[in-house]
């Protein structure tokens, strides 16, 4: 695709989902949008770009990995032929992680950034001779100025830790106790095992999460509320658990019943706790003859209602954003390195930019 055939894609993405004020070049500082899409001669690797909207200026950054992720001062991901963290930049340069590091003996690395983008917290898990796990758990400044290990956990056979989330008051860290093999057997990530991590400088502390901790199930994080899809046998759907981190209360949303849609996952929370939006499909068996249908789910929690906001969609789907009144939610498709727009009041889907959003990124 031509640049400028994709910077009037962003710009058509930008009007409709968020606005800018106008200032004038030499006083304002300056802002990429960034996506990420495969690349059009090797789809192997993934193409980073960076692009001033205000200027036009965008540079493309050509890198073999996953998990590529927005922070404060850049596109953090695993290089997976280097087996090595990465930072990408708008200046068009790869470098290793500042303060990331794994080695041969790494078994897997997870981070999670909070939602200002200025703090980081990851794990490093690695197997020891009888095929335990242990695992560090790191904090940082996405600057690098203050870095500290916040435990280490293990041996366990089997289990390692994972960060999902930051809290709202970035004061703690929600977690998971991960077991091995447990990823995968869900097209939607599923978790267990709960629990927060405070982040205070003196002994550490950590309180499980409520609901039943048994329950391997699809949860989302946002607005100091917790959501879990748990089944409803009876209606044959997925209710929908609103928990109150703060004040603890407990709400229960009814389920949809949906026939054959049972798979639930992705859910995306308003910033403002009011709205949510989750991914609800119809996934056949392996063999079988059957196309994979999506729905979105728009979830009403101050009202305490599930609705079908969308037309089943023939991919497996991930919610990304709201605007800023919560009647769009932009999302990418399982299959598609395009980033689309759904209309919450009459399901209309439109693509509106050829690679996925990440984010707006300050140059640093």
């Amino acid at each position: 695709m031509k640049p400028l055939h994709l910077v009037l894609l962003i710009l058509m993405l930008a009007a409709q989902t968020y606005s800018q004020d106008v200032i004038q070049p030499e006083l304002r500082q300056q802002r990429w949008d960034v996506f990420v899409r495969r690349g059009d001669e090797n789809p192997a690797e993934t193409e980073v770009i960076f692009i001033d909207l205000l200027s036009g200026e965008h540079s493309t950054i050509s890198a073999n990995g996953e998990g590529f992720t927005l922070t404060d001062g850049g596109v953090i991901f695993l290089d997976t032929g280097e087996q090595q963290v990465k930072l990408a930049k708008a200046d068009g340069i790869i470098r290793d992680h500042p303060f990331i590091h794994i080695n041969a003996e790494t078994q897997r690395v997870d981070w999670a950034v909070s939602q200002d983008k200025n703090w980081i917290v990851w794990s490093v898990s690695r197997e020891i001779e009888d095929g335990r796990l242990i695992t560090a758990i790191w904090l940082a400044d996405v600057a690098g100025s203050e870095i500290r290990e916040l435990l280490v956990y293990g041996p366990r056979e089997g289990i390692q830790l994972l960060p999902i989330s930051f809290g709202a008051s970035q004061r703690e860290v929600l977690m998971e106790a991960n077991a091995l093999g447990s990823d995968g057997l869900s097209p939607y990530t599923r978790r267990t095992g709960l629990f927060t991590l405070a982040l205070s400088e003196g002994e550490l502390e950590t309180r499980a999460l409520p609901g039943d901790p048994s329950c391997f199930c699809a949860v989302g994080f946002g607005a100091n509320l917790m959501l879990r899809l748990a089944p409803n046998r009876e209606l044959n759907g997925l209710d929908v658990e609103v928990y109150d981190l703060a004040g603890g209360e407990r709400q229960v949303i009814p389920a949809l019943s949906r026939g054959n849609y049972r798979e639930g996952g992705n859910i995306l929370i308003s910033a403002d706790g009011k709205q949510a939006v989750y991914a609800l499909s119809q996934v056949p068996a392996a063999g079988g003859e059957d196309e994979i249908r999506t729905l979105l789910i728009h979830v009403d929690i101050e009202g305490g209602r599930q609705r079908i906001a969308s037309s089943p969609i023939p991919d497996l789907i991930r919610p990304l954003r709201f605007d800023e009144e919560n009647r769009i939610a932009l999302i990418a498709m399982g299959q598609s390195d395009a980033t689309y727009k759904i209309d919450l009041e009459d399901g209309r889907l439109v693509e509106v930019a050829e690679a996925l959003y990440l984010g707006q990124l300050g140059d640093h």
